[in-house]
């Protein structure tokens, strides 16, 4: 699993930012894994410094001071993801590295890799004479899409393809008393790995 430092600072309460800015200060000091941050903990000291000195004139209120204090969490906020980045590059992934320099850590969402082949592809005809039909296939929770493809019995023409976010498609305008050939895949984020079902024959009343 690979695991990343969080970076929300901007969005932080002024007590939580105030909190893991001093955090972050006190474990990487004389951290061995973190002989040289960029920037220089000197910078983040001087951030924190200038931030505290501004929230007590912004809780008696003022746009002026206010606005003082927002700057001055931009700044802070802007310290911590440079050093949030520099402690990504160190760490390489490791939960156990980021945890060591103060930060809070996610993990990054990993490929589902190729879905499975879909089994059970379904034909459901419409009414007598609207030339349409229903494709459908069963959920796959890894699929970000289904896809399903058609054509004539025999006719050795391309597939035509259709995608759908959804497990099941309308197809109109086919020929009546004519039979199609039916097939679907799932869709999802390795896209150059599809596996189509076996076709499903089916005629178009």
């Amino acid at each position: 699993m690979y695991f990343k430092p969080k970076t929300n600072f901007g969005k932080m309460s002024t007590k939580a930012l105030d909190h893991i800015a001093e955090t972050v200060f006190t474990k990487m000091t004389g951290n061995e894994l973190f002989p040289n941050p960029i920037p220089a903990l000197t910078e983040l000291e001087t951030n924190l410094a200038d931030y505290r000195s501004a929230l007590p004139d912004a809780a008696l209120g003022g746009k002026h001071a206010t606005e003082v204090r927002n700057q001055r969490h931009e700044m802070l906020a802007r310290t911590l993801r440079s050093l949030a980045l520099h402690v990504q590059q160190v760490a390489d992934g490791d939960a156990a590295v980021i945890l060591s320099a103060g930060f809070d850590h996610n993990k990054t969402r990993q490929p589902n890799g190729p879905c499975p082949k879909p089994m059970d592809v379904q034909v459901i005809n419409g009414p007598v004479g609207s030339r349409r039909v229903t494709v459908k296939v069963k959920p796959n929770a890894a699929a970000r899409g289904y896809r399903f493809a058609y054509r004539v019995v025999g006719s050795g023409n391309p597939w035509v393809e259709v995608f759908s976010y959804g497990s099941s498609r309308q197809l109109q305008g086919l020929e009546r008393f004519t039979e199609y050939e039916f097939r679907a895949v799932y869709v999802g984020t390795d896209t150059d790995r599809l596996d189509y079902s076996d076709p499903v024959t089916a005629a178009v009343v």
